[in-house]
């Protein structure tokens, strides 16, 4: 019976050690899970963080590009504006030109207006004198062809400084 007893006391020490769970494991398992779960919850926020940063960085780089690309355009926009500037000098310049030829033009057919008169006139003097000079009968034969020579002199001059005025005249209409 002694060794019945043993026997029975040593199998219910068995059974009762190997049927406990050890109390210490329990309790690291559990701070485990919590600092494993704590761990979770923290590289989760730092992922959430890190995907907020790329979007950040994302939406920072969309509005750098969108400014670069509106400051192209001011650019181009100003490039324009100059290039109709210059062009517009550069017509009122042409036209200014123009305007000075036309004027030039005008002046000069005006003084080509006023020699012609001037010689017409000195021309009516000639032959005013040669007439009054014939009809004395101060002239000599030599003095005479003299005289229609200067006469003739003149009057091709005129005519010669009214085909000038005439082209100076087609100018001022091409001009025009």
């Amino acid at each position: 019976m002694k060794t019945k007893l043993l026997l029975f006391g040593a199998l219910l020490a068995c059974q009762i050690t190997f049927s406990q769970e050890p109390v210490v494991t329990d309790t690291i398992s559990r701070e485990q899970l919590i600092l494993k779960e704590e761990q979770i919850k923290a590289e989760k926020a730092r992922i959430e963080a890190d995907k907020q940063r790329e979007e950040a960085l994302k939406q920072a780089e969309k509005s750098r590009k969108e400014a670069e690309k509106a400051q192209k355009k001011a650019e181009k926009e100003a490039d324009k504006i100059e290039k109709e500037r210059k062009k517009m000098e550069k017509e009122l310049k042409k036209a200014e030109k123009e305007k000075k030829k036309l004027d030039k033009a005008i002046d000069n057919s005006n003084r080509i207006k006023d020699k012609i008169n001037d010689n017409k006139k000195d021309l009516e003097k000639d032959k005013e004198k040669f007439a009054k000079l014939q009809r004395k009968g101060k002239l000599s034969p030599e003095d005479e062809i003299k005289w229609r020579e200067k006469i003739l002199k003149q009057e091709n001059k005129i005519l010669e400084q009214q085909m000038d005025l005439e082209k100076a005249q087609q100018k001022i209409k091409k001009l025009k």
